[in-house]
C-alpha cells in the first residue's frame, strides 16, 4: 500500500497520497484494492499457522484459552524476576467447568423498558402535533443515555430543524447515568434535580439541560462536583446551566453548545473548536489545552488562572466590550433563573466586582478570522445599504466631500512615491524585515523545491583553498525548513537516520521561526561539534528523510551548518563552565572528534578534563585527514 506510519492522517498531507484528499498528494498513491486483499490473506494464512501450532481451528476454540501463554524467562529483568502471572493466566474453565469463555449468546439490551420509551409515550401529541407537554418522571444510574431515542422521533418527523424551544420538558429527579441528553434535538428540555454520570451531553444537538442538586441539599452547590467527566463531548447546539461542579474534559471538543458551570476540574475545554463556555468558578490543570475555536470565560476568585490556562494556542484578557459584558450577564441571569444558584446571584448582586475578575480566553486563530468575518459584515452592510443622492439631500453633500477626500488622498500618495536621491536609501535592515518571506509550512513539502549548496567557482577554490560549496542564505534555508514535514514518526533521528539522535524536526521548525538561538540551543542538546558533522556526515539523516521517498530529501546538513556558524557569527557560542565540580580528574588522549566530544561531555558532567594531544594543533583526523575543500581549518580551530 506504501504506507511509511508518517501519522499525519488527520492533516491531509500524506506524502504516499493515502490519506489525503489532495489531488496532487493522491496521484503518488501506487496501492490498488488488491493490495489490500492480499495484504489480509497473508494475514489470514499466518494466523492460520500460528492456530495450527496452537492445536486450535476456530478463533471461538481459541478465546479464554489462556493456559497456552507463558512468560518468556529470557525477557526477565532484576524488576520482573519475582513476578508471577500464573494466578492472572488461569483459565476461566479451570474454576468453573463448562463456563462459556466466547460469545454464545445474543445480549439482551432491554431496549423494552427503556426511561425513553415513556419520554416518548407521554410526548405523543408534541410528536404528531407540535403541541406543548409536561413529564415527570424519577431515573437510577442505569438509565444511560436519556434523551436520545426520543430525539431519533424528532429528527425523523422534522429534520435538524427539530420543534421549538421548551416543546417537551422533562422534570427528573435522581442519579442519572452515563450520557445523559446525549445528542439531545432542538425543543427538548430536559431539568434534572439530583446529579448525572459522565458524558452529560454528547454530541449535544440544540436542546437544553437544567441540573441542580436536590432542593433538599444542605450542601454548597459550587463545591461540589454534580456532573461527571467528558460533559458536552462534541456538543454542536444547545444551552445547558449546571448548579455544581463538572469533573475532568469539561466541553471537550464542543463546537457550538452554550454552558455555565459552577467549576470545572482538569483539561476543561481541551480542543474546543466552537460554542461559549462560562465557569463561574475554579478550573483545573492545563484549561484550553488544543482549543482552537469557541470563547470561554472564567471567574478568577482566587486569581490562580494564569497558572492553570494552557496559552498555547490562546490568549487570555479581561472584558471590555459592551456587547460581550452584556451576553455573560444574561448568561448568569438565565443560569440563575432555571437553576436558583446562590453563586450566580452573587455575582448579579456585585457584578461590578465579579466583572473584573473574568477573565476571557480566545484562541489567537479563532480571534484572527472573528475580526475578518466581523470587517467582511461590515463591508457586505455599507454595499446594500444604498442611498438616493438627489440634489439638496444631505448625504449627498457627505457622500461628495468623502469621494474629494479619497481623491486628494491618492493624489498626495502619488505624490510621496517620487522620492529624493537620499530618501530612496533604505534602511537595508528594515527593507529586510519588511520583504520577509511568508511560506507555506504545511504544504511546504510539495510546493518549494530543494535547495541544494553549489559549488564554488573552480577559479576562485583554487586561489584560496577553502570548501568546495558556497552555503544557503536565509531565503534558501527557511525554504529548506518549510519543506519539513514535521513526520508523526520522523525517520530522520531514528535507527535509520541520524546516529547521534538529533532531534531534527524540531530545530527545523525553529529554523522556519526565525528562532536561531531556540534553534542553536535544541541542536547542541544531542550534538557536541555540529560545525564538523554538517560538514563530513554522510548525511543519514536526509537518506531517512519521508521526503525522499518520492522527492529530494530536506537539506538537513545545510541547516545544521547554518545553525551553528549563525551561533558563532552572533557571539552565542561562549564557554559554558558547569556551576558544580564533582572533584574528578579525566585524562584524554587523542584530540580528535571522539576525544573532543567525550571531553566535551564529561566537562558537561563536572569532571576537570585534560586532553593530550601529540600534534601541535587539536582536532586529530578533522586537522589531518579531511581536506580543506571539505572541512576548513580554521572552523576545527575557533573551538
Amino acid at each position: 500500500m506504501g504506507c511509511i506510519m508518517m501519522r499525519k492522517c488527520h492533516l491531509n498531507t500524506c506524502p504516499v497520497g493515502i490519506a489525503t484528499q489532495d489531488p496532487e498528494l493522491r496521484k503518488k498513491f501506487e496501492g490498488t484494492p488488491e493490495h489490500v486483499i492480499n495484504f489480509f490473506y497473508y494475514i489470514s494464512n499466518e494466523l492460520r499457522a500460528i492456530m495450527a501450532k496452537l492445536g486450535f481451528r476456530t478463533i471461538n476454540e481459541m478465546v479464554g484459552r489462556s493456559e497456552v501463554l507463558h512468560m518468556r524467562e529470557d525477557l526477565r529483568t532484576a524488576k520482573t524476576e519475582n513476578l508471577d502471572l500464573g494466578l492472572i493466566l488461569t483459565p476461566a474453565h479451570h474454576l468453573r467447568p463448562g463456563v462459556a469463555t466466547y460469545n454464545v449468546r445474543k445480549q439482551d439490551h432491554r431496549l423494552h423498558i427503556r426511561l425513553d420509551n415513556k419520554l416518548i409515550a407521554e410526548s405523543e401529541l408534541a410528536l404528531e402535533k407540535g403541541l406543548p407537554c409536561r413529564i415527570e418522571c424519577d431515573i437510577v444510574n442505569t438509565d444511560r443515555a436519556l434523551g436520545a431515542t426520543l430525539s431519533y422521533q424528532i429528527s425523523r418527523r422534522y429534520g435538524e430543524a427539530g420543534l421549538p424551544q421548551d416543546t417537551i420538558h422533562a422534570n427528573i429527579k435522581g442519579s442519572a447515568g452515563q450520557s445523559f441528553g446525549a445528542f439531545l434535538a432542538p425543543g427538548v428540555t430536559l431539568e434534572l434535580e439530583g446529579d448525572a454520570n459522565d458524558y452529560v451531553g454528547k454530541g449535544l444537538s440544540g436542546g437544553r439541560l437544567i441540573i441542580y442538586p436536590p432542593r433538599s441539599a444542605v450542601f454548597r452547590a459550587e463545591e461540589n462536583v454534580l456532573i461527571g467527566n467528558v460533559c458536552l463531548y462534541g456538543a454542536t447546539q444547545g444551552t445547558c446551566y449546571f448548579r455544581g461542579m463538572a469533573a475532568e474534559r469539561f466541553a471537550v471538543r464542543n463546537s457550538g453548545a452554550t454552558a455555565v458551570v459552577e467549576g470545572v476540574g482538569d483539561h476543561g475545554c481541551e480542543y474546543m473548536t466552537g460554542g461559549r463556555i462560562l465557569v463561574l468558578g475554579n478550573t483545573g490543570r492545563n484549561f484550553a489545552a488544543g482549543m482552537s475555536g469557541g470563547i470561554a470565560y472564567v471567574l478568577d476568585l482566587n486569581q490562580d488562572f494564569a497558572s492553570k490556562v494552557n496559552t498555547e494556542m490562546v490568549e487570555v484578557s479581561g472584558l471590555e466590550d459592551p456587547t460581550e459584558i452584556a451576553f455573560v450577564r444574561g448568561l448568569i441571569e438565565d443560569h440563575h433563573h432555571y437553576t436558583g444558584s446562590e453563586l450566580a446571584a452573587r455575582c448579579l448582586l456585585e457584578f461590578n466586582r465579579a466583572l473584573s475578575r473574568l477573565i476571557k480566553v480566545l484562541p489567537i486563530d479563532y480571534k484572527r478570522v472573528m475580526a475578518e468575518e466581523a470587517a467582511k459584515a461590515e463591508k457586505a452592510k455599507k454595499d446594500q445599504y444604498p442611498l438616493p443622492l438627489l440634489p439638496g439631500n444631505p448625504v449627498r453633500k457627505l457622500h461628495e466631500d468623502s469621494k474629494k477626500q479619497e481623491h486628494d488622498k491618492e493624489a498626495h500618495a502619488k505624490k510621496n512615491d517620487m522620492l529624493d536621491m537620499e530618501d530612496s536609501i533604505t534602511d537595508a535592515k528594515a527593507e529586510k524585515k519588511k520583504s520577509a518571506l511568508v511560506l507555506d509550512k504545511s504544504k511546504g513539502f510539495m510546493k518549494y523545491q530543494r535547495r541544494a549548496e553549489k559549488y564554488r567557482k573552480p577559479q576562485t577554490r583554487t586561489r584560496d583553498w577553502k570548501e568546495l560549496s558556497s552555503r544557503l542564505n536565509e531565503d534558501e534555508l527557511k525554504y529548506q525548513a518549510a519543506r519539513c514535514m514535521d513526520c508523526g514518526v520522523p525517520f530522520c533521528q531514528s535507527d535509520t537516520g541520524c546516529p547521534i539522535s538529533n532531534i531534527i524536526p524540531k530545530w527545523n521548525e525553529l529554523v522556519f521561526q526565525n528562532q536561531w538561538k531556540d534553534a542553536l540551543d535544541r541542536l547542541l542538546m544531542t550534538n557536541n561539534f555540529p560545525e564538523f558533522t554538517g560538514r563530513v556526515c554522510p548525511a543519514p539523516c536526509e537518506g531517512a528523510c519521508v521526503l525522499g521517498i518520492n522527492e529530494d530529501p530536506v537539506g538537513i546538513k545545510s541547516i545544521e551548518c547554518a545553525i551553528i556558524d549563525r551561533g558563532f557569527d552572533m557571539g552565542w557560542m561562549v564557554p559554558n563552565p558547569p556551576r558544580h565540580r564533582t572533584g574528578k580528574t579525566v585524562a584524554v588522549i587523542g584530540s580528535g572528534p571522539a576525544g573532543l566530544s567525550v571531553a566535551d561531555q564529561l566537562n558537561k558532567a563536572g569532571h576537570v578534563v585534560t586532553v593530550y594531544e601529540r600534534s601541535d594543533r587539536i582536532g586529530g583526523l578533522l586537522m589531518y585527514g579531511i581536506p580543506n575543500m571539505k572541512l576548513d581549518k580554521n572552523i576545527v580551530q575557533r573551538r
